[in-house]
């Protein structure tokens, strides 16, 4: 998004930085893995692997949080039910595409072309998620918007805290942190930890992609 997202409610700002990261981390992955195939490397393909692994669980995690939370709440709601039916679709649609490109990265090292399609894989995820985040950004502050409140946020907020798997407590927040911008904290949720974990993604990143910018 070109626009701060600092005056939206703090859990509408997670859910787009979250976006943000995902569509950032997409075409760094695609290069990694080009680079892998290009010349083969034990020890990076074990890295990349292991951190795909972990942001497929934080793109997983993200889309069973609403739609397990927040459509069924925006239908308690009365929101438009076209909308959700739109978005959960899509969630369906590329939910088949994160487990095949899942499965590809774990076979990473198993043969000299698993890296030249884990890159064509990643790029055809990519696109998705682009098109998807686009569309459910569109309708939250669109066709959604009138169900929305405060309170449904705050829920989804605390939902997604609590069923986030305990590694994620030291990934996501510096995830988060690294494609917001200075006015944007108020979207990163745990602050201090995404400060303190910082530098430990930058490293886990290095070794997977072998670069961070």
């Amino acid at each position: 998004m070109s626009t701060s997202l600092s005056s939206l409610p703090s859990g509408h700002q997670t859910m787009l930085l979250a976006h943000r990261a995902m569509v950032t981390d997409m075409p760094r992955i695609a290069a990694a893995a080009t680079r892998l195939a290009e010349a083969p490397d034990a020890t990076r393909g074990a890295a990349l692997s292991g951190y795909i692994d972990q942001v497929h669980t934080l793109i997983n995690h993200h889309h069973e949080g609403e739609n397990e939370y927040l459509w069924p709440r925006l239908r308690s709601a009365g929101a438009d039910e076209a909308s959700i039916a739109l978005l959960a679709a899509e969630h369906e649609e590329l939910d088949k595409f994160l487990a095949e490109w899942h499965r590809t990265a774990l076979e990473l090292g198993a043969g000299g072309d698993v890296a030249a399609e884990l890159a064509r894989i990643t790029m055809d995820v990519h696109e998705r998620l682009v098109a998807h985040a686009a569309d459910e950004e569109t309708e939250l502050i669109g066709r959604l918007a009138p169900a929305l409140d405060t309170k449904i946020w705050k829920g989804f907020e605390t939902h997604m805290r609590k069923t986030a798997p305990l590694w994620t407590l030291r990934f996501m927040p510096a995830w988060l942190l690294s494609v917001a911008r200075p006015d944007e904290l108020g979207g990163v949720p745990a602050l201090p930890m995404a400060r303190l974990f910082r530098g430990w993604l930058e490293r886990t990143q290095r070794a997977a992609l072998g670069t961070v910018d």
